[in-house]
């Protein structure tokens, strides 16, 4: 039985793999082909095309890669049509994800929405779409379920993928230890994200904050993870731009973002992915998101949340500080992350409000929560075949 699986960036594939992980470890006889990275081809994926051509944030920055972007959806039509798959998921990147939604609804394939647009957030209009094409929506957030059943849409609270994807940690001096660094002295983590254009642009806004923060405290560790997205040569190019003393104390880091997260005493993180797991792992932190000037206006005009952290938008406060578009500056990130590197109340303040965070947000289970709704959909649609 084939599976379609679309997922556009860095960490919708990570959680297409994990779909596809927990659905080997239940046995189940599913062939997997759709739109992903490399995990979801390890996992054993074939691949119609790679997140390495779609993962583009921004209102404005998406024009520029337009037409390749239509291109990979007419191709993943044209696979729907072809490989007539029993079932579609969705994850995330819904300007993308919506045109195969609707040619998957005329084609009579369910659709099942994993990491549905935060419509709660913006653009609400959108939901009319979800509750015409989709099947099933699958949410993350309690918050969530509630939205989108207060206006008459039926939504699946499935948990946060990441409580799955995240091992047991060691305590975090054998993390630094196993790492390369000392456990005695303090490591923050510098997270400049897995969009090459918000890389381009925070990348020396965080390495200006670590240079501060360095000449204040000579036994600073600085680690910078890179996403599998991000080329090593074009990240180390932003650490070859700044001081000498800088680019000999940030080592960068493949692939080991969690561990890092886990062992830091703090870190400053671009917003998304990267700031929910730090707060399942309980990191202290500061956020920090810009985009482009006109990305930046057009959202303020369409997004109705205080917030843009997840930890935020739960407690209904700040609990971390959030430094976007014109506050993204190095001395405001220093600023916030200064108190966080040693124990005192503002660290055990943030520490205490994280966990109450991480306690809201559910248990372990979301992948085999969204492959029973996908077996259930695909059960109906049979059954609805078998009738006529």
């Amino acid at each position: 039985m084939k599976i379609m699986i679309s997922a556009g960036e860095s960490s919708g594939e990570i959680h297409g793999a994990a779909l596809m992980e927990e659905a080997a470890a239940r046995g189940l006889n599913w062939k997997f082909v759709g739109l992903g990275g490399d995990r979801m081809a390890a996992a054993g994926a074939r691949l119609l095309a790679h997140i390495n051509d779609t993962a583009v944030m921004g209102l404005t920055e998406v024009v520029g890669h337009l037409k390749k972007i239509l291109s990979i959806r007419s191709a993943m039509k044209r696979g729907l049509e072809l490989e007539r798959p029993a079932a579609l998921i969705l994850i995330d990147f819904p300007d993308f994800n919506f045109g195969l939604a609707r040619h998957a609804h005329e084609l009579g394939i369910p659709v099942i929405y994993y990491i549905c647009p935060q419509v709660w957030a913006w653009r609400s209009g959108r939901l009319k779409f979800l509750a015409r094409y989709i099947d099933r929506r699958a949410v993350l957030f309690p918050f969530e379920k509630k939205f989108y059943e207060e206006r008459g849409v039926s939504a699946d609270w499935v948990g946060h993928p990441i409580l799955d994807e995240l091992p047991p940690m060691p305590l975090p001096a054998e993390i630094k230890t196993s790492l390369g660094f000392e456990a005695a002295r303090p490591l923050l983590t510098l997270m400049p994200g897995s969009r090459k254009k918000v890389v381009e642009r925070l990348t020396p806004v965080i390495l200006g904050a670590a240079e501060i923060l360095l000449a204040e405290r000579p036994d600073l560790q600085l680690a910078m993870p890179k996403a599998d997205s991000i080329a090593h040569d074009y990240l180390n190019s932003f650490l070859q731009a700044a001081s000498p003393a800088l680019r000999e104390r940030v080592v960068i880091t493949p692939g080991r973002s969690r561990e890092l997260l886990a062992a830091s005493e703090a870190a400053l993180v671009v917003s998304g992915t990267s700031s929910v797991e730090a707060v399942f792992l309980g990191t202290p932190m500061a956020v920090t998101y810009k985009v482009s000037d006109l990305s930046w206006l057009l959202g303020r005009l369409l997004v109705s949340v205080p917030y843009v952290s997840i930890a935020n938008l739960v407690a209904g406060r700040e609990v971390i500080p959030e430094f976007l578009q014109d506050r993204a500056t190095p001395e405001n990130l220093a600023g916030a992350v200064r108190p966080l590197l040693s124990g005192g109340p503002e660290r055990d303040k943030m520490t205490a409000d994280l966990a109450s965070v991480r306690a809201q947000l559910g248990e372990p289970g979301a992948s085999g929560r969204v492959l029973d709704i996908v077996s259930e959909e695909i059960s109906k649609a049979e059954g609805g075949r078998n009738a006529l």
